[in-house]
């Protein structure tokens, strides 16, 4: 999530006086969860987990997300689209709405690079109301009861953000060093959930994982899914311990050493 600013014209703006209020307030969070290129993932649940994560009904707000974002695509506040099989928007105002003296390089590209589609978003949530765990905590704490995946397990798997955002991580991570990233399939996305579920970590402590991984001289070339760096973890963070995990940035040294601490 980023810092933005909401602009006097705003509350003035006919685009936004046709919106619900409800829609408003979501046109102004989406500012936060793209990018500097006003560019994100077209995810709702990754939406949600971001711009209401203490939200006690989880199902209602993915459903007024989604409508949100039908609305904006059709009034020509966002465009929705994929690249390679990956679904994205981007507000197409956000430059009316944002002025970023420092622009960082977005993260994913823009609906006019060459390679992008129209996407045509679900007619229903992108979750089923029936599954109100889609951002809960899964089955954290079951270790020892065997890695047999359920079909329920790995239904959660496939609805977790924090899966996602772990995988992500690792891709972006992957990609920097010029290697083909991991495909996104159930044994990824697994290795991911049972890291946290079965095996105690936290999130921050994957993601701590995750960099020392990509960025190590060796392991970065022994590393490159994330089943991979589930099997590896232990040694990873032995061998992170040995080298002291240098050069790491201060705002980065507590993850790093509560991640070397476990």
């Amino acid at each position: 999530m980023r810092i933005r600013s909401i602009r006097p014209e705003f509350w003035t703006s006919e685009d936004v006086a046709a919106l619900t209020w409800d829609q408003r307030l979501i046109f102004i969070g989406l500012w936060s969860y793209v990018d500097d290129n006003g560019v994100g993932r077209d995810v709702e649940k990754l939406i949600l987990a971001d711009l209401f994560p203490l939200e006690d009904d989880q199902v209602g707000a993915l459903m007024q997300i989604h409508g949100a974002l039908s609305e904006y695509s059709s009034r020509g506040l966002i465009t929705r689209y994929t690249v390679d099989n990956r679904p994205y928007l981007h507000v197409t105002t956000f430059s009316t709405h944002q002025v970023i003296n420092r622009p960082s390089r977005g993260r994913y590209p823009l609906p006019t690079c060459g390679n992008a589609e129209p996407h045509r978003a679900l007619s229903e949530p992108s979750v089923s109301p029936q599954v109100n765990e889609v951002i809960g905590e899964g089955e954290k704490g079951r270790r020892g009861e065997g890695e047999k995946t359920s079909s329920s397990e790995a239904a959660d798997a496939a609805h977790r953000p924090d899966v996602e955002k772990i995988l992500d991580h690792l891709d972006d991570r992957i990609r920097a060093n010029g290697t083909k990233t991991p495909q996104r399939n159930k044994k990824n996305r697994d290795a991911a959930r049972l890291l946290i579920d079965r095996d105690g970590r936290t999130y921050d402590q994957v993601l701590a994982a995750i960099d020392f991984a990509t960025t190590d001289e060796f392991w970065r070339t022994n590393i490159l899914s994330m089943s991979k760096l589930r099997e590896k973890y232990d040694q990873l963070r032995l061998a992170a311990m040995r080298k002291g995990a240098t050069g790491a940035p201060a705002a980065a040294r507590p993850v790093r050493d509560q991640w070397l601490s476990r």
